[in-house]
């Protein structure tokens, strides 16, 4: 398992070398923090050919984890499916393991639907396997630039769960979007982020 995962950290550099030569293909760059220290940074590049690889890092009290991965994005019309495998190196616990994940995006009619849906399994250290949701956003679009809706998620791990729920607002611009939220749940969330493309 640990030849797999470093495999794995060795293909996903090789790739971000890659980049540079590329044309016709996207950047996208999300920072997102909450008032329960709450925080996350992510980076992926997308392909002409659909290709994604992606590197993000989210932490937690107690918890600072780095994924390295990527995937390939279907299309089938406005519903777009990204599978993604990463290999996760955690600070705390010696965690190693691998996660695996689907993206999911749709658009009809000013709604709008994305998801991060993800799995990890543990190759050593003391951290458990654990399922996440991060996040479901149902939205839907007015006045041109906005979109209102509902932000849901959970962790899920050794049977105890930790699922939120609530309002979500979000405003486009050239470079991106801004979103804010106040998730309710067993634990109470003001989230904010910031979504850039080029």
């Amino acid at each position: 398992m640990r030849s797999g995962i470093r495999r794995l950290s060795v293909l996903s550099a090789a790739a971000l070398v890659l980049l540079a030569g590329q044309a016709g293909a996207q950047n996208l760059v999300e920072v997102r923090g909450a008032d329960t220290k709450y925080r996350y940074v992510d980076w992926s590049y997308t392909w002409k050919s659909a290709a994604v690889v992606d590197v993000f890092y989210i932490g937690v009290p107690g918890s600072n984890e780095l994924n390295l991965g990527g995937g390939y994005a279907f299309k089938r019309g406005r519903l777009v499916l990204t599978p993604l495998v990463y290999a996760v190196f955690g600070k705390e616990d010696s965690q190693r393991g691998v996660k695996v994940a689907l993206l999911a995006s749709f658009e009809k009619d000013g709604w709008k639907l994305l998801s991060f849906l993800g799995a990890y399994a543990r190759a050593s250290g003391e951290v458990r396997p654990y399922q996440v949701l991060d996040t479901l956003d149902v939205t839907r679009t007015f006045a041109a630039r906005w979109e209102a809706g509902v932000q849901s998620g959970f962790f899920r791990a050794g049977g105890a769960w930790n699922p939120q729920v609530g309002p979500l607002l979000k405003l486009s611009d050239r470079r991106g979007a801004w979103a804010i939220s106040y998730r309710f749940g067993p634990q109470r969330e003001f989230r904010a982020g910031r979504v850039l493309t080029f």
